[in-house]
């Protein structure tokens, strides 16, 4: 009879092992789901800069970006392939990563006050997109790399949606409009500490 009892626990706690394996996801599973920190690779520059940008202001964090690659170059005689910036976006600053379509569409320029520097009208365009020497296209072309927040991404989606709209189909379309190069990140506080840990300074332009 003690035999059987002592078997029979042994047997419980087997399976509750087994239970309890078989819900944890395991190494690899962990390791499918990591995001990608592509923006992260390949910053080999003497001086590397993460800017944290949660607001438009008609586009002068861009231009403070532009700003600091200039003075590199015109004080230290530094090339923009010497610095490493990187513009993160969240916040009230995510039309900065919206292209024209979602700007026409759902009227952004109205949204945030922002003029279309031609007419005065509400802009229907990103007019950071291309175009001026703190553009995005141009900045781009510089070298400096722009990641957006996915939770001011979902965050937004759901402000455009209102009450009765699908937010989660909006937020699709989001990520199917960011400008060209624009990588998501799953949220901006954890990009900053990863752009930390890879040696990256730290400057919030608000």
């Amino acid at each position: 009879m003690k035999e059987e009892s002592h078997r029979r626990s042994f047997i419980r706690r087997v399976g509750a092992s087994l239970a309890a394996l078989s819900m944890w996801p395991g190494p690899s599973s962990a390791a499918q789901a990591a995001p990608d920190e592509s923006w992260l690779q390949g910053l080999t520059g003497k001086h590397k800069q993460l800017f944290d940008v949660a607001a438009a202001k008609d586009g002068r964090p861009l231009g403070r970006v532009m700003n600091f690659l200039d003075a590199y170059r015109e004080a230290y005689g530094l090339k923009d392939s010497d610095i490493n910036a990187i513009f993160g976006i969240h916040g009230a600053g995510l039309p900065t990563a919206l292209n024209d379509a979602l700007w026409a569409k759902y009227e952004l320029g109205k949204r945030i006050g922002e003029p279309d520097p031609g007419t005065g009208e509400p802009a229907t365009r990103n007019p950071w997109a291309r175009g001026g020497p703190s553009s995005v296209a141009v900045l781009q072309s510089r070298g400096v790399r722009f990641i957006v927040c996915m939770r001011s991404v979902r965050r937004f989606s759901g402000e455009l949606a209102g009450k009765n709209g699908d937010a989660e189909t909006i937020r699709v379309e989001i990520l199917a409009n960011l400008l060209p190069g624009v990588a998501p990140v799953p949220a901006m506080i954890v990009a900053v500490n990863r752009a930390h840990e890879a040696g990256l300074s730290y400057a919030y332009l608000g």
